[in-house]
Parts: structure tokens; C-alpha cells; sequence
């Protein structure tokens, strides 16, 4: 009776091992049915401009620009252009025009006032200048220098990232790079993204990092409202996917936030009868081999000496005994390792308490061997690119970035980018005078550390 007893037990828990396997990945198939599978390129979008005000027009020529051309202490002149004679108004220094993605002209006087210019005004070469002739009109206007405002690069050049910690939470970061062109910068008040599932967030021109959490996987259509110093907005629509992570890993997820009243306490064995049910198969082979890693954390807890058996994990972990200090990058290019790889084998290190991190300087995070303090103070770790930027600036106090720009031989929005690191780490003052930029050098309040990269 006693024999027949326990063989009973084991085939309730062989049919229990069975319906345990096959109830998880059916719900993770039936979760997956809101993932899109014809979703749109990010690449695909579109742009409009409006007034920023409702309802508003934009004047032809308002009261600014009228007393700029009656303005009798402005340098006049008559000149010939094209054939035709025209007057000629020399605006202050610095007043530059800005053409707008529609093909409109405004001019930014070195005031900061702006004006549109009509519909059907031209920019054209006089001499050893710049000239805007005004549509219409027998005037034109000197101005120092011409710029295109890049708008429409706004999103085209952006960085999508998505990162997926928990069960329907996809966290979406966007990276607006277009911020670190000055020309950009200076022309545009704020910005907003309406993410395409009803919510819609404001930002300042000093956020270049948007981010946003979607419950739902499947195709999203975001909207982006860039305001400008002109009265403008400027709409650009795309269509970004949020992506679904895959049965195997949404199984996980689900088994992992609803773990309590599934998980066999019993014994292990009953899992493991589980995955030889599925080993049979070819298909059950290769979900299995998947999702057993995923399964560990539900029944077992790692120990620290069974962390280091990962080869490349240990590898990290000497390297970071080896080099306590060392930054993200730093381990990234030492030990050749992808960006997912090395952030899954330090965030097991760290969870299991073998290695601590934190922030160090601006952008970077150093990790050290738990049994290791922390120095004091934080570093700021400079690139040799901005050290050089720096020691230019201590020998030519008062320099201005277009001519740190030529003397490093660089484009001014990489000098532009590195010139705002330096002074949110308080070593530099920045001092706008008109449109220029000037810069001096200040004692570190912090320690500086050797070149980052």
C-alpha cells in the first residue's frame, strides 16, 4: 500500500512539473499578443511649422524692425547690387540673419531683439560682407554672418535607447545630440515630446536626455515641439517601436514578479522533471538551454565563490582589483568587452557585494573592490582633448571658443560640448559677450584626475 502510495505522489508531481511548464510559456505567448510586428523605421518622419502663439501672425514688418530702419545712428549707404541700386543699413556688430527651415529670414540683433523679415527675402554676397535684401522693399540689411537652424537634424541625429528591468516597463531614453550644436543652442527657448500614449513632457534647452516609461510594447508616434527665439514651433513626427523582449524573457519576468504562487518549495526535482519534459524536443532543447539561466534566480541564491567561475566575470573582477578607480569605459576597452556584456557581469559583481560603485566627476562611474574605502574626494576625469582646451585657456585668458576652435584645428560644437563640461565642473567661467563666448581659467574647487580616455 505504502509503495503504491508513493508512486501515485510521484506521477502528481510528474503532471504537476508538466502544467507548471507548459502554464508558463503559454502566458508568456498570450503577454507577447501586443507586440507590433510592422512597425515603422525611427527614421521615418515628418515637420511642420506654426506660430508659437495661437492664434498670432507673424508681421511683416513689426515695430522692431521700423525702428531699425529709422534708426539714424545705424551706418547707411547706397549700393548696387544685381543691378539694382539699393540702401543700405550696416546693423550693429554681431547682428546675424537665421534662415528657418521654411525658408524665412530672421535677423537676431546684437540687442538679442529678433524680427522676421517677408516672405520672399533674400540673403546674397556684397563685397566682403552679407546683405539681406528685404522682399519688396529697396532696403537691405547688413548683418556679420548667416546660420542655418538646424531643426530638422533634431531627431534625425538623436540616440534611442531602451532598456526593458521589469515586467511592462519599457524605459525609452532619447539623447537630443542637436543640443550640442551651438547654433541650435542659442536659437531655441525650450522644447516638448509628446510620447504617443497620451503623456507629454516639458524641456528646458539644458536637457539634452528625454526619458520616458511605456507599459505597452508596439509602435508609438512621437511628436516633438521645438519653440524658437522667433515665435516659431516646429513640429517633427516620427514613429518609434517600443520592442517586445522575447517569450523567453517575458516568461521570466512574469515568473519573477508572480514567483509566490507558482514557485515549487518542495524540491528542486520538480522544476528539473519539468525541463526534461521539454528536453525531448529539438524546439524544447533550444528553449530550455535559454531559459535555465533565467529560471536559477527563482530557486537558488549564487554565492560569492560561484560568481568568479564565470571566466569573463572574473576577468572584470581582477581587472578591478588590479585597477580600484577604474571607470566604465576604462574596463570596456581594457578588457574588450561589449556594452551588455560588461554591464550584466558588473551588476552581478556589485549585487553580490564583490565590487562598489559610484559616480565620479560629471559622466563617469569608477568601481572599486568592496573592501576598498572611497577617496575622500571626487575626481574629475578630463579627456587629453579637454586638458589641452584647458591649458589654452590658462595661457590666453579671455579666449573665445571660435578661436580655441581654430587653434586646436575643431569643429566649434565639439569645442562648444567640451567648453560646458569644463565649466559645470567649475574649473572654467564662461562670460557671453553679444554672441561670443569668452573663457577663464579657475582654480579646481575638486581634485583633477589624469585623461580619461
Amino acid at each position: 500500500m505504502t509503495c503504491y502510495k508513493s508512486k501515485m505522489v510521484k506521477r502528481y508531481f510528474i503532471i504537476l512539473s508538466i502544467f507548471i511548464a507548459v502554464f508558463l510559456f503559454n502566458v508568456s505567448g498570450i503577454l507577447a499578443s501586443d507586440s507590433s510586428g510592422n512597425a515603422l523605421s525611427v527614421a521615418e518622419s515628418s515637420y511642420s511649422i506654426s506660430s508659437a502663439s495661437e492664434g498670432s501672425q507673424v508681421m511683416e514688418f513689426d515695430e522692431l524692425y521700423s525702428s531699425i530702419v529709422n534708426n539714424e545712428d545705424l551706418r547707411t549707404d547706397t549700393i548696387v547690387i544685381n543691378g539694382d541700386t539699393k540702401n543700405m543699413i550696416e546693423l550693429p556688430e554681431d547682428s546675424i540673419a537665421v534662415r528657418l527651415p521654411d525658408e524665412r529670414i530672421a535677423i537676431k540683433y546684437s540687442d538679442g531683439n529678433t524680427s522676421i523679415l517677408p516672405k520672399g527675402s533674400t540673403v546674397l554676397d556684397y563685397e566682403d560682407g552679407i546683405v539681406v535684401s528685404i522682399f519688396a522693399q529697396d532696403t537691405v540689411l547688413k548683418v556679420s554672418e548667416v546660420v542655418v537652424l538646424p531643426i530638422k537634424n533634431f531627431t534625425a541625429t538623436a540616440t534611442f535607447d531602451q532598456s526593458i528591468d521589469e515586467l511592462d516597463t519599457y524605459k525609452i531614453k532619447i539623447v537630443f545630440n542637436e543640443l550640442n550644436n551651438p547654433v541650435l543652442y542659442d536659437n531655441i527657448v525650450d522644447y516638448s515630446v509628446d510620447w504617443g500614449d497620451g503623456s507629454i513632457e516639458n524641456y528646458n534647452i539644458d536637457e539634452a536626455t528625454a526619458t520616458h516609461i511605456y507599459k505597452k510594447s508596439g509602435t508609438y508616434g512621437l511628436t516633438v515641439n521645438i519653440t524658437d527665439d522667433f515665435g516659431f514651433t516646429h513640429s517633427i513626427k516620427q514613429n518609434y517601436k517600443v520592442n517586445y523582449e522575447g517569450h523567453l524573457v517575458h516568461g521570466y519576468l512574469w515568473v519573477k514578479e508572480n514567483k509566490e504562487p507558482v514557485a515549487v518549495t518542495t524540491s528542486t526535482s520538480v522544476s528539473v522533471l519539468a525541463l526534461c519534459f521539454f528536453a525531448f524536443t529539438e524546439t524544447g532543447k533550444y528553449k530550455l538551454l535559454a531559459l535555465l539561466p533565467l529560471l536559477i534566480p527563482m530557486y537558488t541564491r549564487i554565492q560569492k565563490e560561484d560568481v568568479l567561475d564565470q571566466f569573463v566575470r572574473g576577468q572584470i573582477y581582477g581587472y578591478i582589483r588590479t585597477n580600484p578607480g577604474v571607470h566604465y569605459n576604462q574596463i570596456r576597452r581594457g578588457m574588450d568587452v561589449k556594452n551588455g556584456t560588461l554591464s550584466y557581469h558588473l551588476s552581478v559583481l556589485e549585487k553580490t557585494e564583490l565590487i562598489k560603485s559610484r559616480r565620479e566627476g560629471l559622466r563617469y562611474r569608477a568601481f572599486y573592490p568592496t573592501g576598498m574605502k572611497f577617496p575622500k574626494e571626487q575626481r574629475f576625469r578630463l579627456t587629453e582633448f579637454q586638458i589641452s582646451i584647458l591649458n589654452i585657456i590658462k595661457e590666453n585668458e579671455g579666449i573665445t571658443q571660435k578661436e580655441i576652435a581654430m587653434k586646436l584645428g575643431k569643429k566649434p560644437q565639439t569645442i562648444n560640448y567640451n567648453i560646458k563640461v569644463l565649466a559645470q565642473a567649475d574649473i572654467i567661467e564662461v562670460i557671453k559677450k553679444g554672441r561670443k563666448t569668452v573663457c577663464y581659467y579657475k582654480e579646481p574647487s575638486e581634485q583633477l584626475d589624469a585623461p580619461a580616455e
